[in-house]
């Protein structure tokens, strides 16, 4: 069949491009070998947030004054849930795609060129082509048997113990979810502190929490062997020994470039990723490549916002990849977030003086926001409870080209953890309300 576009995978970056020219009047093709919604929504995104919302919530409990209770988490009913949760995600993003005229078929693509597709024994022909076939995580292949996200997320029972191997954000977040749910956990990481690429003050009360769950950081520190017999044992190049239920790997994750003819195509390559321009067009014109295939740092939310610079250029509107207010987020406790740029200016208001966070019991963190001479706000970094959902405002911010007055002077609705984000902003001209800096 002829189509104007062919989309080879269907992860948040592959189907927000197919989506995106449905909506444009494009005859689209969308073709995915596993499930729709790729990695993220199936095996990473959103059932890791689901198991760490469970911990969360009984993790919570544990640390409120005068609360004394006993429970059973039933872990196969909790996957039972989980799948369900998930197809119905699933579900809906296909209708949506059927919905906007895309055609989705399941199967294995080919590149036989850059306008001749095979899945199965068709060959599909198209005028574009986008590449979203994701990331994988990366591998060792002499430690057997391993644990990786996607089957640490499928476990029937909790751990007594667990191995992480790996103290980037996949490792942390989940060793934080599992340590409240009664597993004993080990984090080694090689590196001489964990969440690498993070600012350590942002990384401090993540790790000072850790530690009150009794998670043991175990850094600058390498694994020389991992060996399972009637459970798994770990041998540290130290010499040291350790042993658990189970060892997850989380040491990264590789773009997924072998296995569907993507030599065929030639195109220019930069650290193993396809490289694009900031059209997210490749070297060879009239193919795009859009998510973890590109490289960089690998988020959902980066693949939606490039499957959308894709598809607009695909249909004839000039648009430029911008990621000065890229998000990043931790799920960790307390959760943490950065987006934009560091400034020559900066505020910083504890979250102990918010009084949200108190009544959650919480008081390790801060917002801080970045700005230029003249106000112009530049940046931010939060550590609090939310702060995956507050940090979108200091985004908007940015883009807007917004001063810290702008936000200081927004109505905040009291009490809640977002009026951090209204104070650090007012410490910028000296006018918080609940906190006195020191000068």
């Amino acid at each position: 069949m002829k189509f104007d576009v062919i989309v080879i995978g269907g992860g948040p970056g592959g189907y927000s491009a197919a989506i995106r020219l449905g909506q444009k009047g494009k005859t689209v093709l969308l073709v995915e070998k596993n499930k729709i919604g790729g990695e993220c929504l199936n095996y990473g995104c959103i059932p890791s947030k689901a198991l760490i919302e469970m911990a969360n919530s009984l993790g919570y409990l544990k640390t409120l004054p005068g609360v004394r209770m006993s429970y059973n988490v039933d872990m196969s009913q909790w996957q039972n849930w989980k799948w369900t949760m998930i197809n119905r995600l699933v579900s809906g993003v296909e209708t949506l795609c059927r919905a906007f005229g895309v055609k989705i078929i399941q199967g294995d693509a080919h590149i036989i060129d850059k306008q001749h597709i095979k899945v199965g024994q068709e060959t599909h022909t198209c005028d574009k082509l986008v590449i979203a076939t994701g990331s994988s995580p990366i591998q060792r292949g002499e430690f057997k048997d391993i644990l990786y996200n996607k089957e640490i997320l499928d476990l029937k029972t909790i751990p007594k113990d667990l191995i992480i191997i790996g103290g980037g954000y996949i490792g942390v977040e989940l060793g934080i979810a599992f340590a409240k749910l009664g597993t004993q956990v080990t984090l080694i990481e090689m590196l001489p502190g964990i969440l690498s690429g993070f600012e350590t003050e942002l990384v401090k009360p993540v790790e000072r929490r850790m530690k009150e769950l009794g998670i043991r950081i175990m850094i600058s520190a390498k694994v020389a062997a991992v060996e399972k017999r009637d459970r798994y044992y770990v041998r540290m190049e130290s010499g040291a020994n350790l042993s658990a239920d189970y060892v997850l790997l989380t040491i990264g994750r590789k773009p997924n470039v072998d296995g569907f003819g993507l030599e065929n195509l030639k195109l220019e390559m930069e650290n193993g990723a396809i490289k694009t321009d900031k059209h997210k067009e490749t070297s060879e014109k009239g193919v795009y490549a859009v998510g973890d295939v590109t490289g960089g740092v690998m988020l959902a939310h980066k693949a939606f916002y490039e499957g959308e610079i894709a598809a607009d250029n695909i249909s004839g509107k000039n648009t430029e990849v911008g990621y000065y207010a890229m998000p990043y987020v931790v799920f960790a406790d307390p959760e943490i977030a950065f987006t934009g740029a560091k400034s020559e200016k900066s505020t910083r208001y504890p979250i102990a003086a918010n009084g949200r966070s108190q009544g959650l019991n919480m008081s390790q963190g801060f917002y801080t926001i970045y700005y230029t001479n003249d106000g112009t706000v530049t940046g931010a970094a939060i550590a609090a409870p939310h702060a995956s959902e507050m940090i979108s405002e200091l985004s908007l911010a940015i883009e807007a080209g917004l001063n810290v007055e702008d936000i200081g002077a927004t109505i905040h609705p009291h009490p809640t953890v977002s009026e951090g984000i209204q104070e650090s902003a007012q410490i910028a001209y000296g006018k918080p309300l609940h906190f006195k800096p020191i000068s």
